[in-house]
């Protein structure tokens, strides 16, 4: 007799690659909600508890790792700040500068060897060798700028620079910190899950009808088992952005990402450009949430797209199971 699902799920399936963690969430969230909603006389009600926890630990306690994300984004947001300035500082000052040091000059050049566009692009990368070299040269040629008073301004605003990028990476430590804490808790949902399957069984069998109605397996194993698709790209300001055009299916799990530092909406269309069909999902700041398509409530769903009501680009990631 042909072995079903129910019974194969008793060995111990876990450590095969097709069950990849965005199913494995979504099955557990909905393993939970039927355990709750139909558990006679309190039977489930230690698998409940146990299993709830365990789903917590592993996919990231949400709550916890969303404020240490939120530090992160606010530390980002403070380099941001102090490298405008500095831009803009620079810019306010080029005049006193190339009024002593003219364009062209050996002197003008080792201020701005890529000239005054160079603070159009400054980036988390290069800002701190860029200011480095303003204030080193600030400093040295001072007598002829103004003396300690103008080289200060800019040593002030590398000091403030390096000290945020710092801050920055302390900060972007702590989630990878807390994210590989999340990773190394995957056994303990893997066994609250079979416990919970056991103390169904236990409860129903031989009923095996009974036993399935707690567990929906489509949310494990796709029609097909294949490598998830995966999209990157980037949300353009005040504009809608086609994330996925094709081969979504109604057993599809998605996972999405928000890279930006600013919140965008995932929305389902029925035809290309079309309009949202079902229920957009709003997902904030660097974060990321993981959906069924049934949660899309979008039964003709045939394309995804982003959408971004800021100024601002951000990028973006769709994983598609």
């Amino acid at each position: 007799m042909t072995q079903s699902y129910f019974d194969a799920f008793y060995t111990d399936l876990f450590d095969k690659h097709n069950i990849i963690d965005s199913r494995f969430q979504v099955f557990l969230r909905n393993l939970i909600a039927s355990l709750t909603s139909n558990n006679p006389l309190g039977a489930f009600t230690t698998q409940i508890a146990s299993l709830t926890a365990a789903y917590n630990t592993y996919f990231g306690n949400y709550e916890t790792k969303s404020v240490n994300i939120a530090e992160k984004v606010g530390k980002t947001n403070s380099l941001d700040i102090v490298t405008a300035l500095f831009a803009n500082t620079v810019r306010s000052k080029y005049n006193a500068i190339a009024a002593v040091y003219p364009f062209g000059e050996s002197v003008y050049i080792e201020f701005f060897p890529h000239g005054l566009s160079e603070l159009s692009r400054l980036t988390r990368e290069n800002v701190q060798t860029v200011s480095h070299r303003i204030a080193t040269k600030a400093t040295q040629y001072m007598a002829s700028l103004g003396g300690a008073t103008f080289a200060a301004i800019f040593t002030t605003l590398e000091t403030n620079i390096t000290a945020a990028v710092g801050a920055q990476n302390t900060g972007k430590a702590v989630v990878k910190t807390i994210t590989t804490s999340v990773v190394n808790n995957r056994e303990p949902v893997e066994e609250a899950t079979m416990k919970a399957m056991y103390a169904v069984g236990l409860q129903y069998w031989p009923n095996q009808e009974a036993c399935r109605s707690y567990f929906d397996f489509s949310l494990l194993f796709g029609v097909k088992l294949h490598p998830g698709v995966v999209e990157t790209g980037i949300a353009a300001p005040s504009a809608n952005t086609l994330c996925v055009g094709t081969g979504i299916v109604a057993t599809a799990v998605f996972t999405l990402k928000n890279k930006s530092d600013f919140p965008v909406t995932f929305f389902a269309a029925h035809t290309s450009n079309g309009a949202a069909v079902g229920t957009p999902i709003v997902v904030l700041a660097h974060h990321d949430t993981v959906l069924t398509f049934k949660e899309f409530g979008a039964a003709d769903m045939l394309f995804l797209y982003v959408k971004n009501e800021t100024i601002y680009a951000g990028n973006w990631e769709v994983r598609m199971d």
